[in-house]
């Protein structure tokens, strides 16, 4: 053979091979993006309604009609009783101040007491005296961050006790009985500077206390929340209370919500009702909290149109019982299911064998939305129930009731769903 030809031929085979293998890896490239799959996992959603809401209680005032300088001895959002000392008279603001120092030094003294018990050694370790003194300096930066100082000046002496009280368990202090002696001068010296109080103020109502007005105590009906229009609410107006009104006593522990809804939400929010189920509101400017509330009326001209929603509390706080205009957010709707990828969603036919009364079988097949599943090498397309749809992803209930499943098959948690490849079909090998 010609040297010039059998090297021709050799570079012809290697070019083959050289194109083979490129093929190879053109294809293999190819199919590592064809079929791309995504796990099944559970997840919850919540519908979120956004309004402009009123607080609504049953407010009565309560008034002052003496000179002098108030000191009250009650926090807002605590329960009084009726006759119950609201707040103490001074004959001027020194004797105020005066007296409420006194308090606080009584309160250290009580305190400093139950600490010097040999008990109290027992009772808690240093991991729990440590942590609560993390949470006090978390809890004064965050309510000095939010303006609340009163509520800062509490945590400050939980702090100074918690700060003594890890004195007494690691051996730094066996007692306090000379911060004692010096609390006990400091309160003589106050009290030899003090005049006595000159009258008090006290609740004719039981109910929930709040120190201060708004205007609003007497802008809503409350025996007629469930008539309250659109147009009322837009036009609720405040009143300026008589100079000689101190605070308030909420009489009721019941207390309302009232906003704008739109008549797309009331279609869902009518059912809720109707169930009697809790739902939940937050207030971020004024708790972090979730509120408990039902839905006590949807009052609406017809069901085409926007209304008034009315809701119902029992749950109170010092925060709570100083809101009153506030933006809100309901969360009316939670739903919970196995997510999946819109892009996954296909339409294909399932099957199902069906037995006569006589005992003839036959298979049956129905085109139904479903999901292919990846399962080894094969692909298996089942059903799906969809609960949820959001813009790009849906939740599928993975057990749905008797009669939604064509053959009762559908989407289970872990599997592997396929969100992107071409000619996919039930039963197709993936090699």
């Amino acid at each position: 053979m010609d040297r010039l030809l059998f090297k021709r031929i050799i570079i012809a085979l290697l070019s083959v091979l050289i194109l083979s293998y490129l093929v190879y890896l053109f294809v293999s490239a190819n199919f590592s993006r064809a079929v791309e799959v995504e796990e099944a996992v559970y997840s919850k959603v919540s519908d979120v309604i956004y309004s402009d809401a009123y607080l609504i209680r049953n407010e009565e005032y309560i008034t002052n009609n003496s000179s002098g300088v108030l000191s009250f001895n009650v926090s807002n959002g605590n329960n009084v009783s009726a006759g119950q000392t609201i707040a103490d008279i001074y004959r001027n603001e020194t004797d105020a101040v005066y007296r409420q120092q006194i308090e606080n030094v009584n309160n250290q003294i009580k305190s400093l007491r139950t600490l010097s018990e040999s008990y109290y050694k027992d009772s808690i370790s240093i991991d729990a005296i440590s942590t609560q003194i993390n949470n006090n300096i978390y809890s004064i930066l965050s309510d000095v961050n939010s303006g609340k100082l009163s509520d800062a000046k509490g945590y400050n002496n939980n702090l100074l006790l918690s700060i003594c009280a890890r004195q007494m368990i690691t051996g730094e202090a066996k007692d306090f009985r000379a911060k004692i002696k010096t609390l006990k001068n400091e309160k003589a010296n106050l009290e030899a500077n003090c005049s006595a109080k000159i009258g008090s103020v006290s609740s004719d109502k039981a109910g929930y206390f709040i120190s201060g007005t708004d205007g609003y105590e007497k802008s809503f009906d409350i025996t007629k929340l469930n008539k309250l229009t659109l147009k009322k609410l837009k036009n609720i107006k405040k009143s300026s209370p008589d100079s000689n009104v101190i605070g308030k006593v909420v009489t009721s522990p019941e207390w309302y919500i009232a906003c704008r809804i739109s008549a797309d939400d009331s279609v869902n929010l009518a059912k809720l009702q109707n169930l009697g189920q809790i739902i939940y509101v937050m207030m971020p400017a004024v708790t972090n909290e979730k509120i408990p509330v039902y839905i006590y009326a949807i009052n609406q001209r017809s069901k085409k149109e926007d209304g008034v929603l009315v809701l119902a509390c029992d749950y109170m706080n010092n925060y709570i019982a100083d809101a009153r205009h506030e933006n809100i957010e309901i969360t009316a709707i939670t739903y919970n299911g196995l997510k999946v990828s819109k892009r996954a969603i296909h339409e294909d036919y399932v099957y199902k064998k069906v037995t006569d009364k006589i005992g003839n079988t036959e298979t049956k097949k129905k085109k139904v939305q479903g999901v292919y599943v990846l399962h080894g090498s094969e692909l298996q397309f089942k059903q799906i129930s969809i609960s949820y749809s959001g813009s790009d992803y849906v939740l599928c209930n993975p057990s749905p009731e008797d009669g939604v499943l064509f053959n009762s098959t559908t989407l289970e948690l872990y599997d592997q769903v396929v969100i992107k490849g071409d000619n996919l079909y039930d039963g197709k090998v993936i090699a």
